[in-house]
């Protein structure tokens, strides 16, 4: 009988640290700051979401609360790869750092994007979308403008054809069949009856799963697919 309580417990454990972990917040705005409000922000969202399904780019859009001293460049490779940016192999992901404490802002580009977006043309998005908004205080205006100047040269230099329609295409969810829901959910009250102190080691030994949405670092954030950045791209003030 302990034998197969332990063995339920293992299986129930690797069961429970399988399942996917999702950032806290978004998942492709991490707007630790809070500068942008809950509409624009949504918006963003439901915007990359939909680019993402329809294109299999992955545009982030990151704003920390600071820097730490760090210089930006640094920042947003460091931040690239523990994200992951982009579809492994393909390296087709693109950040967008925003740093309203240190008044800095970057785009950093994919291995697999900077034959599209080079340094230059980088430069040229934030110079002429992004940082006229920052210097009147216009942050929401900024980054939306941004985003979207990204898409657009994406959209017409690889000949994607993507029309936003305003609503995020659905596609299917991986999910547990539903024998596996129930004796989950059998097994959770189980343990809440009988064992609630080795329920609550369980879900801290799994708390840790995907870290948090915004300032800290974690890997694998919002589901992204592991890309990287060669440490393309440009960076600006204001």
């Amino acid at each position: 009988m302990k034998m197969l309580r332990l063995f339920l417990f293992l299986f129930f454990l690797n069961l429970f640290t399988s399942l996917p972990a999702f950032a806290q917040g978004g998942h492709f705005v991490f707007d630790a700051a809070n500068l942008l409000d809950a509409k624009t922000e949504q918006e963003l969202e439901i915007l990359l979401t939909s680019f993402e399904r329809k294109t299999s780019i992955e545009i982030a859009v990151d704003i920390p609360a600071s820097l730490n001293e760090n210089v930006i460049d640094d920042y947003a490779v460091t931040r690239f790869e523990q994200l992951g940016v982009g579809k492994k192999g393909k390296d087709n992901g693109l950040l967008f750092v925003i740093a309203p404490n240190e008044k800095k802002t970057r785009i950093e580009v994919g291995y697999g994007l900077e034959g599209v977006i080079n340094d230059s043309l980088a430069g040229r998005i934030l110079d002429n979308a992004v940082i006229p908004f920052f210097k009147k205080g216009e942050f929401g205006n900024g980054v939306v403008q941004g985003t979207l100047s990204i898409i657009d040269v994406l959209n017409t230099k690889m000949e994607l054809n993507f029309k936003f329609s305003g609503e995020v295409p659905q596609v299917k969810k991986n999910s547990l069949p539903w024998p596996f829901k129930i004796l989950f959910g059998l097994f959770f009250l189980y343990m809440f009856i009988k064992h609630p102190r080795l329920l609550f080691f369980i879900l801290l030994a799994s708390g840790g799963r995907g870290g948090g949405g915004g300032q800290g670092f974690g890997g694998g954030f919002g589901g992204f697919g592991g890309g990287m950045s060669g440490g393309g791209g440009s960076s600006r003030g204001w």
